[in-house]
This record gives C-alpha cells, structure tokens and sequence, in this order.
C-alpha cells in the first residue's frame, strides 16, 4: 500500500504532530509549533488525496481547498507574536476554508433532489443560526477596532458550513453525515473558543481545548467526505454513470 494512503501511518503522525502543537502552545516553544502545527493539514491533506484521487470530483477539490486554506490559517496564526495582524489573515483564510467546505456538502444536497429529512436537517440549522446570533451579538462590543468585520465574516462562514452540513441529513450514507456533522460541530466549538478566549474572556486552558477541538474536527470532516466518495453504492453509480 502507498503511504500516502495507510490510514493508520498517517494517523499516528496526525495525531503526533496535534500533540507537538499542544505541548508547544502550553510550553510557548515557538519553534516546535513551527514544526509541528503546518503538517496536521499537510498530513490530512495527503492522506485525502490519495485516497480519494481516483474519485476526484468537484466534491473532493473543495474538500482540499478547505484543508489548503486551512493550512494557510494555521501558518499565519502562529505568528500572531510577531504581528497581530498574523491574525486578520488567519481568520480570512479560515473564511475561505469554511467556505469551500460549505459548498462541499451543497454539492451533496443538489445531487439529491429528495426533501427527506429537510425537517431534522432545518431544526439543527436554526439551533445552529440562533446560537451564532446572540454569540457574535455579545463579542462584538469586546472586538478591537478594525476586526468587526472580520471576526464577523469568519463566524458567519462557521455558521454557513454547519448548516451546509447540516442538510446533508438523508442525502448521503449515514455513516459520512455524522462524522461531517461531528466534524462540522467541532469546528464551530473551536472558532467559537478561538474568539471567545482573544476579545471576551481570556482563559489559559482555552487555546489547548481550541487546538484539540480543530485537529479532531478536521479529521472527521476530512474521513466523513472520504467515505462519502468511497461507498461501494456510490462507486458503483460512478461505474454506471462512466459506461
């Protein structure tokens, strides 16, 4: 087997380098963050490609998008020291990053023209846009001059990506829907620790949680649209579609 595709190779160095970010953030060893932090999106990111390049669709290129942009929010957030505006760019690389997942998982809905399961799918959106809501309403007032916009237009693209999730109830395999949702669910607990813990209240144990959150987050978002494109019903209407 290629290592790019061994789940339990890169797993284990997945979870390796979330524990070098962890032990970096707690300690303050920059240079070990450096190393560590920009290869759980490399790692993914791999490890998704050649698992999924015989499939490539519009669906997975978003999914890699997602991880890309990602990786380019992880980098700019860990020189945040060096520049605060370190994190203006994280947050927009983040934004894209939601985004690309986001319409992901409408690529799924509009392949399904069904409306089963619209009604769990619409309740879950609107916990989902309630939460958001009275989130941004009360951090607002505490965000720094200049970031309202930003900090708003990455929480919006939060929201918008679990709700996208969210509507791929019934219209993919189960088994892809809930480690998306949980992935997407993770995400949004993480952005919202992220903002909470730099204008709202300041807690010591919020960045390790926050890290922990993302990396677990986004390996179920990356393994759920995995098994979406890996279902031996859905490579076999691939098969039908090609011939």
């Amino acid at each position: 087997m290629h290592p790019g595709k061994n789940t339990l190779l890169n797993g284990t160095l997945y979870v390796l380098a979330l524990v070098g970010t962890c032990v970096a953030q707690l300690k303050d060893l920059h240079a070990l963050e450096y190393a560590c932090r920009p290869l759980l999106m490399l790692i993914l990111s791999s490890w998704f490609f050649f698992n999924s390049r015989r499939v490539g669709d519009r669906f997975t290129l978003l999914i890699q998008a997602g991880l890309f942009f990602s990786l380019i929010g992880d980098v700019a957030l860990m020189f945040t020291h060096v520049d605060n505006f370190n994190f203006i760019v994280g947050l927009g690389a983040f934004f894209l990053a939601q985004l690309c997942y986001a319409f992901a998982f409408i690529q799924n809905m509009a392949a399904v023209s069904a409306l089963e399961g619209l009604l769990p799918a619409s309740l879950i959106t609107v916990g989902i846009g309630t939460y958001f809501f009275f989130f941004t309403w009360d951090l607002l007032p505490h965000v720094e001059e200049g970031l309202g916009l930003p900090v708003i237009a990455y929480l919006s693209a939060l929201a918008f990506m679990g709700m996208a999730a969210a509507f791929r109830f019934r219209r993919t395999y189960p088994n892809s829907f809930w480690m998306v949702m949980a992935g997407a669910l993770l995400l949004m607990a993480s952005g919202s620790l992220l903002t909470l813990e730099r204008f709202r209240l300041p807690m010591s144990w919020a960045p390790l949680w926050s890290m922990v959150g993302y990396g677990a987050a986004q390996a179920l978002i990356a393994a759920g649209a995995l098994t979406h494109v890996l279902d031996p019903d859905n490579l076999r209407k691939r098969e039908a579609l090609s011939t």
